[in-house]
């Protein structure tokens, strides 16, 4: 392996460990280096206009990759990495169908099914694109080929148990489970999040004391986490950017008609809602957190309810998704007949809903779970064996919280009740 090939797969490991700081020391090394040596430094501005996507710059990752795909040349694999970063870039910036044009382009070059990078990489964007089986099976070519790469084993193995979560099925080539367990030392910075999907895979695996375990650590780690600091600017990239990139062409990109600004309305209406029940989904959730959490640290009670259908798996798998569906849209509609004004309520996974409450006290929200539970009793299923139940876990905001302490908190919660078999509502231990 070449010096410079090192100096790559560094800068890629200090990124999937979080480093990002690190990362971008690195691939600016790896150019000056490459431009003494006279060699081709195109893939670390490849490496950087990712980084500037990743931190909400998809314009000037748009202006990189442009510029690396004129460095290309005729390399194949230069050229399909370039067209991969262009791809979600134009994501990003809404021109959809310029994206699947340039994805195309990247599908027909060979060298993508050689590079596991390559293929962990477009498996990102079809997850943007939530195209969850196509990504799935990404990952798992790209885990073939990573052997050697213990970093990468780690990062694809968390985004191999991420994808069974959302397309609710399991690889028939790779354990999650182990090979999450095997690596994840290697991720310091991802611990909580790698309990966390820990836990739900052994919840789908039935291994339900491993799911509870895992879940009690995701959580003792979010209460430890101190709060977020806004990420280091990168300067040094800044600087050299202005040699480069014009800011004309910029300021043309940000331009948009009053047509293409609705359709990016339209689009963004459609991100954030749930097609079977028409409600907001767990996005939407995301942006309210920061408004809701600055009410509750000015002593507002704020609540957050975990819901689900008990056995909803059993169910889908039984009697069919079209039974379930029903099923779950007859509870949506029942959550959304007894929500109180100051609520926000999402789909938040397969026969799941998130809940928040502001303003309410316990006995207020006990009431509400009280009327949602009647309602459901008297939903009338005749191809169910037995009637249908819910359950529920809740957690009130405590002094430190953050917003994914307080939902691992309620999730918990619901995983405790389900357990128990309460089909009621199940309070975590610092809300009793």
């Amino acid at each position: 392996m070449s010096h410079q090939q090192e100096r790559l797969l560094k800068g890629r490991s200090f990124y999937r460990q979080g480093e990002h700081a690190l990362a971008v020391s690195s691939f600016l090394a790896g150019i000056e280096e490459s431009l003494e040596a006279c060699g081709n430094e195109t893939i670390y501005w490849i490496e950087l206009a990712h980084l500037f996507r990743e931190t909400g710059q998809a314009e000037r990752a748009l202006a990189l990759n442009q510029y690396g795909l004129q460095l290309a040349g005729d390399d194949d694999y230069l050229i399909c990495a370039a067209r991969l970063g262009l791809a979600a870039d134009l994501w990003e910036l809404n021109q959809q169908e310029m994206a699947r044009a340039m994805m195309q382009q990247v599908l027909a070059n060979p060298q993508l099914y050689q590079c596991p990078y390559l293929l962990e990489r477009l498996s990102q964007l079809c997850i943007v694109q939530e195209q969850w089986l196509p990504a799935l099976s990404l990952i798992e070519k790209a885990l073939v080929l990573y052997q050697d790469d213990p970093v990468a084993m780690a990062s694809c193995g968390l985004a191999l148990l991420k994808l069974q979560g959302r397309a609710k099925v399991r690889s028939e080539y790779h354990d999650g489970v182990s090979i999450v367990q095997k690596y994840m030392h290697l991720l310091p910075n991802a611990q909580r999040e790698i309990h966390a999907e820990l836990a739900r895979a052994c919840q789908a695996l039935g291994q339900f004391s491993e799911s509870a375990a895992h879940y009690m650590q995701a959580l003792q780690i979010a209460s430890k986490a101190q709060k977020k600091t806004r990420p280091r600017r990168l300067a040094a990239v800044e600087y050299k950017l202005r040699h480069m990139t014009s800011e004309i062409e910029i300021e043309l990109l940000r331009e948009k008609n009053v047509a293409q600004h609705q359709q990016v309305q339209e689009l963004e209406n459609v991100t954030f809602r749930d097609e079977l029940t028409g409600l907001h989904n767990a996005r939407y959730l995301e942006i309210c957190w920061p408004g809701l959490l600055d009410q509750a640290r000015e002593d507002v009670a704020l609540c957050m309810l975990s819901i689900g259908i008990d056995q909803f798996a059993s169910i889908r798998e039984v009697f069919g998704s079209e039974l379930a569906s029903i099923a779950y849209y007859q509870l949506a509609r029942i959550l959304q007949r007894h929500l109180p004004a100051k609520a926000v309520l999402v789909c938040s996974g397969s026969g799941t809903f998130a809940l928040v409450f502001l303003a309410l006290d316990k006995a207020e929200i006990e009431q509400f779970s009280a009327r949602v539970q009647q309602d459901i009793a008297l939903l009338e299923y005749a191809h169910l064996p037995e009637s249908l139940s819910i359950s529920m876990g809740g957690a009130f905001f405590q002094a430190g919280d953050t917003a994914e302490i307080l939902q691992l908190r309620a999730d918990l919660a619901f995983f405790l009740g389900q357990r128990q078999g309460l089909g009621q509502l199940f309070w975590d231990e610092e809300t009793r």
